[in-house]
């Protein structure tokens, strides 16, 4: 063999080399973003969440065009509220167990909530929230996000 197919081999060699170090070492950084996004433990709840209803005493959804409700329950693990500044709303905690039946509820709160007094049994919750300065008494599709976005939600994944 000559030396310049000898050469053309070595440097061939070298990029292969090469480029399976550059495709680990892209393939470490996208496993070290992709562990870092599964340590966020907290999750916000949006205003999407909502629509225009509320929840009986029973636990159960009731037509009403004088609040909002969030239609699918969130886990109580690390459930927090905290009232926006000059938020012209109060809310409501109803409890569910892990089967989905309704264990009990809040009592109307006017203040962030801490997570505290929630019942043992209980494994998800559902919110409504009731404005307390709106012009008509009725809520419209176009004020669900403003009342949403005056109550911040959060908890754990």
């Amino acid at each position: 063999m000559s030396a310049t197919f000898r050469s053309y081999g070595r440097s061939k060699i070298w990029s292969i080399i090469v480029t399976l170090v550059l495709l680990a070492l892209i393939g470490a950084v996208v496993g070290v973003f992709i562990k870092l996004d599964r340590q966020t433990t907290t999750e916000r709840l949006g205003a999407e969440a909502y629509s225009i209803g509320a929840i009986d005493e029973k636990g159960e959804f009731k037509e009403s065009e004088l609040s909002i409700y969030t239609r699918k329950g969130v886990t109580v693990k690390g459930l927090t509220c905290e009232l926006g500044e000059d938020a012209k709303i109060k809310y409501q905690l109803y409890y569910f167990d892990k089967d989905g039946k309704f264990v009990s509820a809040s009592e109307v709160l006017t203040a962030n909530f801490t997570g505290t007094g929630v019942p043992e049994s209980a494994e998800t919750a559902k919110i409504v929230i009731t404005p307390t300065a709106d012009e008509d008494g009725k809520v419209t599709i176009t004020e669900v996000f403003g009342y949403a976005a005056q109550l911040t939600v959060q908890y754990n994944r």
